[in-house]
C-alpha cells in the first residue's frame, strides 16, 4: 500500500516461473510473432485456451501452468516469440505502454475467468531445447560489440536487391550463409534470430516476399547445412599498439552545418532554442520536430497553390536520427506535448459527450415508442428527431494500422499527425497484417504524404473507406543502424526515404545543463499549436472541409523560380538515383515550409495571409538548403562500412573540439584507444587518407617539447566548434598544484577517470600558452 501511495501511476509486473506457477509466451507481431505462432500450431495443433493478455504494443501474453523443473527465459524462441519463465516477469493490466495504450486481459481470458492451461508437452520441449551456441564475450569487452556487429551486417544486407519468385529461397540461403560468417574480433557471431531479423527488410523487396516460415527455414538450413564462408571480422577492440590502418581514401561525408534558426518564424524559433538549451541537444532535432508538428496542426486547413494544377499540402514527414541515449526522444516529447495536451482535453470532452448521447438516446427511445403508439391511434405526425452521435476530434495518433487510420481520418477530415518514438515500428507495420507482404499499406501512406485520395478495403466484409484528402504528417526517431536496415533499395526506389526530412547531428556527450523549459515558454508553444488548429478551412461541394489555397505572391515568384531552376539543375547532375529522388521531394517541401511560415505568422497574431510573401519564401529556401546538405551527409553515411563509421565519428569529434587534437587527448577520452600509440595510429590513418596533417608546435617559454598535433585539412574542418563549456586549461604535462582540483571532474555527468566526458577531447593550450598552476 505504501508503494501505491508513493507511485500511484506505476505499472504492474507479474513474476513468471515457479513462484507464480506460470510460463508466459510473449507474442510480438511486429517481429513476426503471429506468423511464427501460426507455423507452430500448423505443425503441432492449436494451443489450448488459457489466460491471455493484450499488450500495449499490439502483442499477446499467453500464460500456462509451470510444468515443474527449470524453465528458463528465452528470447527469440522463434521470430517474435519470447518465453518468460523462471526469473522473468510480464507487464500486466492496467499498466500503460509507452505508446499510451493500456495492457488489458482478453475478454473471458483473465485470471478471474479461467485457470492457466497446462503447458503442452511439445511447447515445453521447445522451451528447454538448448539455444544455439554463442561465444562468451571477454570481460572488459566493449558493450557495443553486438550493436556494431548488427550494424555492419545490416549494411551488407542493405546492398542486396530483391529477387523474383524462383530465386528467393536460394538467395535467402546464400545471404544467410554470408551473415553466419560475420563475427566480432572477440568471436561473437550472429544468432539465427538476428539473421532472420536482418533479412526481413530484404525479403520485403522480393516479388512476392517469402512467407515467414520459408524465410526461417532458409536461414536455419544455411546455418546447419550450408558451406562455411570466409569469415568477415568486425573490429570492436583497439588495434594492436603501434599498428597503422591501411591507407585509403575514405568516403566523403560533408561536415555538419548548424540549422538556420534565424529562418524560423517567431515564436517557433524561440521555442526551438529553448528546447535545445533545456535538453543540451543540437537545435536541428527540435527544429525538425517543430516543423512537423506545425504541419500536422494545419493539415487540410491550408495548402499552397504553386500554380494551376500544382498544389502542395501542409504535410511533412521527419525523422530524428541518433544512437540510443542521445535524448532525441526527450526532444520529441517536448515539441509534441501540445498535441498530447489537446488530445487529452478533446478526449475528455468526447467521453462527456458520449455519456450525454447515451442519455439522449434513452429519452429518444421513449419518445419513439410513444410516437409509434400515437401513430396507430391518431393522425400522422413527424417522428422525434434522433440525437446525432458525437465524433471524437483527433489530431494525434501513434501505433495504428492503415485500416484504423482510415476510420479516424473519416471522422477527422482536417488531417492527423502520427508521432512515433521509434520509426522502425511504423515501417514494420506496413505489412504487419498483409498476407502477401508489403503491397497494401505502403501505397496508402505514400498517398497520405500528398494529402491524396485513399481507398481502403476493410477486412471481414466491413465495407470500403474512401478519404478524398488523407493528410497525415509523420514524426519519429530512429537509430542509424536501423535506418540502414529498414530503408533498402526497394524502399528508396519507392520514394519512402525520399519523403522523410532528416536530422542527424554529430554525436556529442549529453552534458548537464541548468537550463529548463519554462512554463511560460511551453504555454506560448501550446497556444501557437492550438491557434493553428483553429485556422479556418474552406467548404467543398459536399459540405466537408477543403484547404484554403494560398498562392505565391508576385514578389516571391522570382525568388521561387530562381531557386526552383537551380535546384532542378542540381538534381539533373546528380550521379546517384537515391539522392536525386530525395532532392526531387525537397522541391515540394520548400513550398510547404513557406506555407508553414505564413500560417505560423497568422496564428501568432498577424493578419491573414493572402499569399506566400518573399520573406516566407526566403525562409523556406534557407531551411530546405539545410535539409539538402543534411540529406547528402546521411546518404553518404548509409554507404559506410564499420571502418568508415569509426573514421567519421573520429572526424566529428575533432571538428567539435576546434579541428585539432593530440594522440594523448584521444587516449584520455576514448576507451577505444588503450595507448597513445593506438590513438596516433588512428590519426595517422586520417593523415594518409588526406584528411589532415601533423603539426609540431614550438616549445613554449617554460621549455619542453609539446606533443605533435593532428590538424584537420581546411576542407574538412567545417561544422560547429566546441560546446562553449568553461573547462580547465591546465597543460597536460604539468601536474595540478597541491591543494587544487580539476573542476572538469566535479559534476554529475558520466566521465572517464580524468574527468573528461566520453568522446569529448580535453581542451589543451596553444603551443606558447601552457596554462597556469
Amino acid at each position: 500500500a505504501a508503494w501505491w501511495q508513493r507511485w500511484p501511476d506505476a505499472n504492474i509486473g507479474i513474476q513468471t516461473g515457479a513462484p507464480s506457477g506460470t510460463v508466459t509466451l510473449d507474442i510480438d507481431p511486429r517481429h513476426g510473432g503471429d506468423s511464427s505462432l501460426a507455423a507452430l500450431e500448423a505443425k503441432h495443433g492449436e494451443l489450448p485456451a488459457t489466460v491471455e493478455a493484450l499488450t500495449g504494443g499490439g502483442g499477446r501474453h499467453l500464460s500456462f501452468q509451470h510444468p515443474g523443473g527449470e524453465v528458463r527465459n528465452r528470447t527469440n524462441l522463434l521470430p517474435g516469440i519470447d518465453v518468460r519463465g523462471d526469473g522473468g516477469y510480464v507487464v500486466a493490466d492496467p499498466s500503460i505502454h509507452a505508446s499510451g495504450i493500456q495492457y488489458r486481459w482478453r475478454d473471458g481470458h483473465s485470471p478471474r475467468d479461467r485457470e492457466p492451461a497446462p503447458l503442452p508437452g511439445w511447447l515445453h520441449e521447445l522451451t528447454i531445447r538448448p539455444e544455439p551456441a554463442t561465444v562468451t564475450v571477454p570481460a572488459g569487452h566493449d558493450g557495443n560489440a553486438s550493436a556494431k556487429l548488427m550494424d555492419d551486417a545490416g549494411r551488407y544486407v542493405a546492398r542486396a536487391t530483391g529477387v523474383a519468385e524462383g530465386a528467393r529461397n536460394k538467395t535467402a540461403f546464400s545471404l544467410a550463409g554470408h551473415l553466419a560468417a560475420f563475427q566480432t574480433d572477440a568471436g561473437e557471431r550472429l544468432t539465427e534470430g538476428q539473421i532472420v531479423d536482418l533479412l526481413r527488410p530484404w525479403n520485403r523487396r522480393n516479388s512476392p516476399p517469402l512467407c515467414e516460415t520459408e524465410l526461417v527455414q532458409a536461414v536455419r538450413s544455411a546455418m546447419t547445412n550450408g558451406t562455411p564462408r570466409a569469415m568477415h571480422t568486425v573490429r570492436t577492440t583497439p588495434r594492436p599498439s603501434g599498428k597503422r590502418s591501411e591507407a585509403r581514401r575514405l568516403p566523403h561525408v560533408e561536415p555538419y552545418k548548424s540549422f538556420p534558426l534565424e529562418a524560423l518564424p517567431e515564436p517557433m524559433r524561440t521555442y526551438v532554442q529553448a528546447v535545445a538549451a533545456a535538453t543540451g541537444k543540437d537545435p536541428a532535432y527540435a527544429a525538425l520536430a517543430a516543423l512537423v508538428v506545425v504541419a500536422g496542426s494545419i493539415g487540410n486547413r491550408a495548402a499552397v497553390l504553386v500554380k494551376r494544377g500544382w498544389v502542395e499540402p501542409a504535410v511533412l514527414w521527419g525523422v530524428l536520427v541518433g544512437r540510443s541515449g542521445t535524448i532525441k526522444t526527450h526532444v520529441l516529447k517536448l515539441v509534441a506535448q501540445p498535441l498530447i495536451d489537446l488530445y487529452k482535453a478533446s478526449r475528455l470532452a468526447f467521453v462527456e459527450a458520449m455519456q450525454q448521447y447515451r442519455r439522449d438516446m434513452e429519452h429518444y427511445g421513449v419518445r419513439l415508442a410513444n410516437w409509434k403508439q400515437a401513430e396507430r391511434k391518431g393522425p400522422a405526425t413527424d417522428p422525434p428527431e434522433q440525437p446525432e452521435q458525437p465524433h471524437e476530434r483527433r489530431v494525434l495518433v501513434s501505433d495504428i494500422t492503415v485500416e484504423k487510420l482510415g476510420c479516424v481520418l473519416e471522422e477527422n477530415l482536417l488531417g492527423l499527425c502520427l508521432v512515433r518514438d521509434e520509426m522502425a515500428a511504423w515501417v514494420g507495420a506496413f505489412d504487419r497484417y498483409a498476407a502477401g507482404g508489403k503491397g497494401s499499406d505502403q501505397p496508402a501512406w505514400l498517398s497520405m504524404y500528398d494529402a491524396g485520395p485513399v481507398t481502403i478495403d476493410r477486412k471481414s466484409n466491413k465495407g470500403t473507406l474512401f478519404i478524398e484528402r488523407a493528410a497525415v504528417s509523420v514524426l519519429g526517431t530512429i537509430q542509424p543502424g536501423t535506418l540502414v536496415r529498414l530503408f533498402g533499395v526497394a524502399e528508396r526506389e519507392a520514394g519512402l526515404l525520399g519523403r522523410l526530412l532528416l536530422a542527424y547531428p554529430p554525436e556529442q556527450p549529453a552534458l548537464w545543463t541548468e537550463a529548463e523549459l519554462s512554463e511560460e515558454m511551453a504555454a506560448v508553444w501550446r497556444d501557437l499549436v492550438s491557434a493553428l488548429q483553429t485556422l479556418p478551412a474552406c467548404i467543398d461541394e459536399t459540405g466537408g472541409p477543403r484547404p484554403r489555397l494560398i498562392p505565391i505572391s508576385e514578389d516571391a515568384k522570382p525568388i521561387w523560380i530562381a531557386w526552383h531552376d537551380q535546384h532542378a539543375r542540381e538534381v539533373a547532375e546528380m550521379p546517384g538515383d537515391d539522392l536525386a529522388a530525395h532532392y526531387g521531394k525537397l522541391k515540394g517541401a520548400c513550398a510547404r515550409i513557406a506555407l508553414l511560415c505564413a500560417c505560423v505568422e497568422v496564428a501568432a497574431g498577424a493578419a491573414g495571409a493572402a499569399s506566400i510573401s518573399a520573406d516566407h519564401m526566403q525562409r523556406a529556401i534557407r531551411v530546405v538548403e539545410w535539409f539538402k546538405h543534411e540529406a547528402r551527409r546521411v546518404y553518404a553515411i548509409l554507404g559506410e562500412d564499420e571502418g568508415d563509421l569509426d573514421h567519421r565519428r573520429l572526424l566529428e569529434l575533432i571538428r567539435r573540439n576546434g579541428g585539432h587534437v593530440t594522440a594523448r587527448d584521444l587516449m584520455r577520452c576514448r576507451r577505444q584507444f588503450a595507448t597513445a600509440a593506438d590513438a596516433e595510429a588512428a590519426l595517422g590513418a586520417l593523415v594518409e587518407a588526406g584528411l589532415g596533417r601533423w603539426e609540431y608546435p614550438r616549445p613554449g617559454s617554460k621549455g619542453g617539447q609539446p606533443s605533435q598535433r593532428f590538424v584537420l585539412a581546411d576542407d574538412t574542418a567545417g561544422g560547429t566548434a566546441g560546446d562553449g563549456v568553461d573547462v580547465d586549461r591546465t597543460a597536460e604535462d604539468e601536474p595540478t598544484a597541491a591543494g587544487m582540483v580539476n573542476v572538469n571532474g566535479v559534476d554529475g555527468t558520466e566521465h572517464d577517470g580524468d574527468g573528461c566526458p566520453p568522446d569529448e577531447v580535453p581542451p589543451r593550450a596553444e603551443a606558447d600558452d601552457w596554462g597556469t598552476v
